[in-house]
C-alpha cells in the first residue's frame, strides 16, 4: 500500500502566496475601517485591534502590510488622496470654478467632515501624518489653481502673472467653515458667492500688481 503524501503547509509556498493575496484583497477596507475610526474617536483612541475588527481582518493581516498605526493612517490618507481632480473646463474662470468646487460639494459629506476634523487634529501627535497630508492634499489644490488660473489667463479673463495661490489659500477654507462651522448648504448660491464675490476678484487683484503696504 502506498504511503499518502503529506505536504507541510509550512514547506508548500502557494499558502503563503494564498495569504499574501488574500491579504492584499483586504487592503481597501482596512483602510478604509482606519479612516472610520479616525473620523469617529480620533487617532489616539483608534487602535489596531478596532481596525481589524471594523474590516474583518486579522491583525496578522494588518501588519504584514503596515508596521504600525500611523503607517496605515497615512497610507489611507495618500491612497484616499490620490486621484487628482482635473478641473472641469466651461470656457470661463467663473464656469470653471463654480464646476469644480461643483464637484468637489458633492464629494463631501459628514463623514468627510469628521474624517478631515480627525485628520486635523491626528496631525498635531503625529508629524509624518502631517508632512504626508501637507504633500498630497495641499499639493492637490496647488494644481487645481494652477490650472483654472492658466486657463483664464489663456483666454485674456484674468492677468498673465494672476496669483494662482489665491484659489488653494481660499476656496478650501471657505468650503470647510461653510461644512464645519455654519452648517449651511453648499448649494448654487454660495458656490456663485465663492465664485463672483471671492475668488475672481482677488485673482484679478493679485494680477495688477498690487502693493499690499499701500493704503
Amino acid at each position: 500500500m502506498a504511503e499518502d503524501i503529506v505536504v507541510s503547509t509550512a514547506e508548500d509556498p502557494s499558502v503563503d502566496i494564498g495569504h499574501h493575496r488574500r491579504g492584499r484583497g483586504r487592503e481597501p477596507a482596512i483602510r478604509e475601517a482606519a479612516l472610520e475610526l479616525l473620523a469617529e474617536v480620533g487617532y489616539d483612541r483608534m487602535s489596531m485591534d478596532a481596525v481589524a475588527a471594523r474590516a474583518h481582518a486579522s491583525k496578522a493581516t494588518i501588519y504584514r502590510r503596515w508596521p504600525g498605526k500611523a503607517e496605515l493612517v497615512i497610507d489611507a490618507v495618500r491612497c484616499r488622496a490620490a486621484h487628482t481632480l482635473d478641473p472641469p473646463d466651461t470656457g470661463s474662470l467663473r464656469g470653471d470654478i463654480i464646476a469644480t468646487l461643483g464637484v468637489t460639494a458633492k464629494g463631501i459629506g459628514s463623514t468627510d467632515a469628521d474624517l478631515m476634523a480627525g485628520v486635523l487634529r491626528a496631525m498635531r501627535s503625529a508629524p509624518d501624518l502631517a508632512d504626508c497630508v501637507r504633500a498630497q492634499l495641499v499639493e492637490q489644490k496647488r494644481y487645481v489653481g494652477r490650472t483654472l488660473v492658466a486657463r483664464a489667463a489663456a483666454r485674456g479673463e484674468v492677468p498673465a502673472d494672476a496669483g494662482a495661490e489665491v484659489f488653494h489659500e481660499t476656496a478650501p477654507a471657505l468650503m470647510f467653515f461653510r461644512l464645519l462651522v455654519t452648517g449651511e448648504p453648499i448649494d448654487d448660491d454660495f458656490l456663485a458667492h465663492v465664485a463672483d464675490d471671492v475668488l475672481i476678484p482677488l485673482l484679478v487683484r493679485t494680477g495688477q500688481g498690487t502693493n499690499r503696504q499701500e493704503k
